[in-house]
């Protein structure tokens, strides 16, 4: 059994190789197969395509990011203040291999049943801020009700902001400001100036 688990790991390190460099479409199990030393017959016994071992690997490496998010922000008390920090976190990953496959893995060639585990996974953030806006909006701090639409505006900012940094790695100093300016513009505009 751990010889299994071992196997399966040493495969999804390096198909997580291969997506960094290649991308997810441009990756062939060939590819990983010359990458892991693990025959083609022996990926197919861990995996039952590449959409899988992709989807799996996303998972695998997302959880350390979510358990790190999850520990931060449980020492901040003001919403506002852990909604900051989540958005400094969030492009503070740019360097992490699997992050940079992340806007691939929602327009790249995922079937239906890959797309349910994936928006599963990506979901869990979603779950957390909108508590977080919940609080806030509790707490009377911010202008809007509406939790959901405030999550949903906030996440789609920071990965619009998140892959114009990924596909402008020379401009990241720049880009970073543009990011730190862009979750302060956010946060101040939806703030209720009169109870704060």
């Amino acid at each position: 059994m751990k010889k299994n688990i071992k196997t399966r790991q040493i495969i999804l390190k390096a198909a997580l190789e291969c997506f960094s460099k290649n991308g997810y479409v441009n990756t062939s199990i060939s590819d990983i197969v010359n990458r892991s030393g693990i025959s083609k017959g022996g990926i197919y016994w861990h995996f039952k395509s590449k959409e899988e071992m992709f989807v799996q690997m996303i998972e695998e490496e997302y959880e350390p990011w979510l358990n790190s998010i999850y520990s931060t922000l449980s020492t901040i008390s003001d919403p506002i203040e852990k909604l900051k920090k989540y958005g400094e976190m969030f492009y503070s990953q740019i360097e992490i291999p699997v992050f940079k496959l992340i806007p691939e893995s929602y327009w790249g060639e995922v079937g239906e049943q890959y797309r349910e585990r994936l928006n599963k996974c990506y979901s869990k953030d979603d779950e957390l801020i909108q508590a977080i806006f919940t609080e806030a909006i509790n707490k009377n701090q911010i202008k809007m009700t509406d939790p959901e639409a405030l999550t949903w505006i906030y996440i789609s900012m920071l990965e619009g902001l998140f892959a114009n940094l990924s596909l402008r790695p020379n401009d990241k100093e720049e880009l970073i400001k543009y990011f730190e300016q862009g979750i302060t513009i956010f946060l101040e505009g939806i703030r209720d100036k009169d109870t704060n």
